[in-house]
């Protein structure tokens, strides 16, 4: 009788056990499932940004619909720290001649830029830490003269010749914290020249973002692009862009709506600073 007792105390100690490791493992697997996807050779995602910013009629009044851009974009992993986007910007309402004489077209052109992930820095001493995401960035181009000097925010003044152009960098991403997270992404560049000078120039769009949840983003942005030569200032071509957006994502589709000024300097491009109003829609799907 009692070796019958302590084989069913085994028995029933066996279950148990069997039960416990039943019930972790469905939750684990939906932990498993929560996480995020981590991108791979392959996956890709395309789109196109519809912009509304202020730019010069005929008679040189700004107004919002004077000139409506679209950029049509695409990204595809060559490997899962290798990526190769596509940009082809097209002005679809433009005005078919300026007070200068100049002549818009509607293409602006092509640019390939290729982006290698760097392996995340070590703990250093003394400095606080942060999760840091960085890539470094290569942009080729081959678009209307001067067009690499224009911002997102910018109207899309598409003239003269088409000429390559070559632009390096680094993007960067800062995690502050579970919500905040601080984005820059500063290059150079060079065009060449046709009937107008070649340009060199340096551009540093950077964002705050907010994160509401995983499918919804707020952030403020800020860029500073400088004219031809490095020259920072107005009269020189030189911009200091403020904005903010909202992301919002709809299972495999990317919404983005922004707006704000694409210059809080004046100068050739922008009479007043009221003159660079901009508006954004951009639509992506996500694979």
């Amino acid at each position: 009788m009692r070796i019958d007792r302590i084989v069913l105390s085994l028995v029933l100690c066996s279950a148990g056990v069997a039960a416990a490791d039943d019930t972790t493992t469905p939750s684990t697997t939906e932990e498993a499932k929560a996480q995020p996807k981590e991108p791979e050779a392959g996956d890709f995602d395309a789109g196109g940004q519809v912009r509304l910013p202020n730019g010069p009629d005929e008679m040189g009044k700004y107004a919002t619909y004077n000139w409506i851009a679209v950029d049509a974009r695409g990204k595809y992993y060559l490997t899962k720290d290798i990526t190769v986007d596509g940009y082809a910007p097209l002005a679809i309402v433009h005005p078919d001649t300026l007070m200068d004489g100049s002549q818009p077209k509607m293409f602006g052109g092509l640019q390939a830029q290729f982006e290698a992930k760097l392996p995340k820095l070590g703990d250093m001493p003394m400095v606080p830490h942060y999760d840091i995401d960085m890539g470094l960035k290569l942009d080729v181009t081959y678009m209307h003269e001067r067009a690499m000097l224009l911002s997102e925010k910018d109207f899309p003044l598409f003239i003269g010749d088409y000429t390559p152009g070559i632009a390096g960098g680094l993007r960067m991403k800062i995690k502050l914290s579970s919500l905040v997270d601080f984005s820059l992404v500063p290059k150079v560049l060079y065009q060449g020249g046709g009937k107008l000078a070649a340009i060199d120039a340096v551009q540093v769009p950077t964002s705050l973002i907010l994160k509401l949840g995983d499918l919804v983003k707020v952030a403020a942005d800020v860029g500073v692009y400088t004219g031809d030569d490095f020259k920072f200032g107005g009269d020189s071509g030189g911009r200091v862009a403020l904005g903010a957006s909202l992301d919002v994502k709809i299972g495999p589709i990317l919404t983005h709506v922004g707006g704000g000024l694409a210059s809080l300097m004046t100068g050739p491009a922008y009479p007043t600073v009221r003159d660079s109003v901009y508006l954004d829609l951009n639509v992506k799907y996500a694979k």
